[in-house]
């Protein structure tokens, strides 16, 4: 799976052969082929397994935030916002950007995106405790954030050197505040 993952960030999804996968891993094509029938399978058990190391590191950084709802938004905002620089955010999107043209992947993707999208949007509710995730309009903030983030992580992808914090930080946050007071 890690030499997947190295693959799709380091050379993109067009790069990311099965044989380039197997000689990263020191694997042989039959035991890749025994595990994974198509490159869409492989590719998307990677991110799958990015996915479980993600989760849980977004578990262990909730846990050490405030109990108190109000006092979790800056620092939720903040840790769901540095998940967006790491190797799961550029796999995922070198999928989606794959997924535009090749149709076995976008068939692969789309149920997988669901699963994710339901228990990101969980997870995201974990960070910022009960008051925000029984709020009547939790679903509305939790899209307009995580897009948002979505949309700023990418502008960051063609500026990698760009700093990471900026008014935008400081916008999402504002959201959730507003949204909870």
């Amino acid at each position: 799976m890690r030499a997947t993952v190295e693959a799709l960030v380091e050379l993109g999804y067009a790069g990311t052969t099965t044989s380039e996968v197997q000689r990263r891993a020191g694997v042989s094509r039959g035991a890749l082929t025994h595990h994974f029938t198509s490159k869409a399978e492989l590719v998307l058990a990677a991110v799958d397994h990015l996915y479980e190391e993600f989760s849980a590191g977004v578990r262990r950084a909730a846990a050490d935030l405030p109990a108190d709802s109000a006092l979790r938004i800056r620092p939720g905002v903040e840790v769901i916002w540095e998940r967006f620089h790491g190797p799961l955010f550029v796999a995922a999107m070198e999928l989606w950007n794959a997924a535009r043209t090749d149709p076995e992947l976008r068939a692969a993707l789309f149920p997988h995106e669901r699963r994710l999208n339901v228990q990101l949007r969980a997870l995201s509710m974990e960070v910022f405790g009960e008051r925000v995730a029984r709020h009547p309009r939790a679903e509305a903030v939790y899209q307009v954030l995580l897009t948002s983030m979505r949309g700023q992580a990418l502008t960051y992808a063609l500026q990698p050197d760009a700093p990471r914090s900026g008014p935008h930080l400081e916008h999402w946050v504002t959201i959730v505040e507003a949204f909870t007071a």
